[in-house]
């Protein structure tokens, strides 16, 4: 049974995951601009997470050098539904999307309907061992945020993390795949029909799990298809 407030998947609507928006990557900026434009039509937005190669509204540097792709995101939201799920690349956010459905991390998965079947969404970072929850808690600490920002002076640190990200290497191989997809469908309830999650940059599906394309390695969005 769904709830009146469950969201409801549109026939139309688009996934986006691990875009890592960065200097070095603009593939995000030239698939918004085509939506902006009605070069490719949707009436909804799932952003994935991980969107940003970093992104948190208390860091002012990434704020600032992600400030037009933050604006053309609300922009959208105008006329675009737009459901934004948080990934470790992107949190304490909800304050630079007023208009947009921002879920966190503990918040996920988030259970959707499309065509009467239960869909799970997660940026996929979840049902993780203790030590990487611990962390998760620890970057999003708000007080250690704002320390960090205040010692930011003239943007050291943040251009240090910012060097080291656009070098990092987020390209992954999976040699199983149907066994990773079998370990991630165990974890799940076995009313869901549908496990949508990126994070892992693979790009396949597997029967009900699927893993989305990271935009950043492939250029990719995704449409759900499924009866």
């Amino acid at each position: 049974m769904f709830h009146n407030n469950t969201i409801q998947i549109s026939n139309d609507a688009i996934f986006i995951a691990d875009a890592h928006f960065n200097d070095n990557r603009k593939e995000l900026k030239h698939l918004l601009l085509k939506i902006k434009n009605h070069k490719i039509n949707t009436s909804q937005i799932f952003l994935m997470g991980d969107i940003f190669d970093l992104l948190t509204f208390q860091i002012t540097y990434f704020v600032n050098k992600n400030k037009d792709i933050i604006s053309l995101i609300n922009r959208l939201s105008q006329d675009i539904q737009i459901v934004y799920l948080e990934g470790n690349h992107d949190f304490n956010i909800k304050v630079l999307f007023p208009n947009i459905k921002v879920i966190s991390r503990n918040k996920q998965p988030l259970i959707c309907e499309y065509k009467d079947k239960k869909v799970s969404l997660s940026h996929g970072d979840i049902f993780t061992p203790f030590g990487y929850n611990l962390y998760t808690l620890f970057i999003r600490n708000k007080i250690l945020l704002n320390i960090l920002n205040i010692i930011d002076i003239n943007n050291w640190l943040s251009i240090k993390i910012d060097d080291w990200l656009k070098q990092k290497r987020i390209y992954n191989k999976c040699d199983d795949f149907n066994k990773f997809a079998k370990s991630r469908i165990s974890l799940y309830s076995n009313d869901i029909d549908v496990i949508m999650e990126g994070h892992f940059h693979y790009g396949h599906r597997y029967k009900c799990y699927i893993n989305l394309p990271s935009l950043a390695c492939t250029n990719e969005y995704y449409r759900l298809d499924i009866e």
